[in-house]
């Protein structure tokens, strides 16, 4: 519970000075005061009645309700919950493949799973944190696109990356209708919603100095190579450059494979040898002048995502707290303990002339 501080001084200025007032009265009564009785059976009567005992105990009821009053005069309130409102942040395109391939099996905290499913607790674990090395990206404004024979946007560039979270949470691997790998077309529809992000911010009602996007980036991830057709990756990188636009490559494959592959006997007997081909990704990243990395498990994973962080950082937020008020509580009781002080002053202890 907090309190305002100017108010608070305020209140207890009022109650030092009430309880100086309180004594000197009570001093001066004392020198003045004198009983009158008949006789000394009446004053051992007066003297040992309970009422008269007891009435003392209104001085301390006065002085608890005044107490009440003063700290709801000091509007005490409870903090409900810490908003961040981002100011400045990064504009990142996710692009997820999903074909069949990212069926094939990938590690990650211990347990075994396809590389889509690991990619995507990794990819939460990014956006949101993960309470130990990624802090998430609470001021950046996060688009995800997946991919696999054809492009699909799975959600526009947003602050809400809990809704990202979801979406991201429903993909799935293609089937062989939908299979291929077009890792061109992902990139070139990656940077035309990044071309497009001021205008999305001006449409939202969000201008400088409201929000600013300090850099753009693409982080594709992916375990294969491109298939025919389709625009060729190096020309969306060339696109992406043009723009300002870094584009971060991740090759989804298990080395072991890679080396066999690279064997004359492990590409003979190889049913996708190209999958681990990943000399045009990598020329992709070094275009824009972003980084190539390649994970084999969901660790690995891990810390090629904190290497982003460490160099895509956003420079500052805002944050604030919604505050419920309590100070009516306090006016209810004191007002409360008032009225009972004065009907018991009128009643169960009201003084007998």
């Amino acid at each position: 519970m907090e309190f305002d501080i100017s108010s608070l001084l305020i209140a207890l200025i009022c109650l030092l000075l009430f309880s100086s007032i309180w004594l000197w009265q009570s001093q001066k009564r004392k020198k003045t005061a004198a009983l009158v009785f008949s006789g000394i059976d009446q004053l051992k009567e007066s003297g040992s009645t309970w009422r008269i005992q007891f009435r003392s105990l209104l001085i301390f009821l006065r002085i608890f309700t005044l107490i009440i009053l003063l700290i709801a005069f000091a509007r005490p309130r409870m903090g409900l919950e810490t908003v961040q409102t981002a100011k400045e942040g990064i504009a990142i395109q996710m692009i997820i493949d999903r074909s069949s391939s990212m069926k094939e099996p990938f590690t990650y905290q211990g347990q075994e799973m396809d590389r889509l499913e690991g990619v995507k607790q990794v990819f939460e674990a990014f956006v949101l944190g993960n309470r130990d090395t990624l802090p998430g990206r609470p001021n950046d404004m996060i688009g995800l696109t997946s991919f696999a024979g054809f492009v699909e946007e799975n959600t526009p560039l947003t602050l809400d990356h809990q809704n990202i979270v979801n979406f991201a949470r429903t993909i799935t691997p293609a089937i062989k209708i939908e299979d291929g790998t077009m890792i061109g077309d992902a990139l070139y529809y990656a940077v035309l919603r990044l071309v497009a992000v001021d205008e999305l911010l001006k449409k939202a009602g969000k201008s400088e100095p409201d929000y600013h996007v300090k850099s753009k980036i693409i982080i594709l991830l992916t375990d294969g190579q491109q298939t025919s057709g389709g625009m060729n990756p190096i020309e969306a990188a060339n696109f992406a450059k043009e723009n300002n636009i870094k584009i971060y490559t991740i090759a989804i494959a298990d080395s072991e494979l890679y080396q066999k592959n690279n064997t004359l006997l492990g590409q003979f007997f190889s049913l996708n040898p190209s999958q681990v081909d990943t000399r045009l990704i990598e020329e992709v990243a070094g275009i824009t002048g972003g980084l190539f990395s390649k994970a084999k498990s969901g660790e690995g994973l891990i810390k090629i995502y904190e290497k982003i962080n460490l160099l895509e950082k956003s420079k500052f937020e805002e944050k604030f707290t919604t505050y419920k008020e309590q100070f009516r509580l306090f006016v209810y009781l004191g007002l409360g303990l008032l009225v009972l002080e004065l009907i018991l002053s009128q009643t169960l202890f009201r003084k007998i002339p």
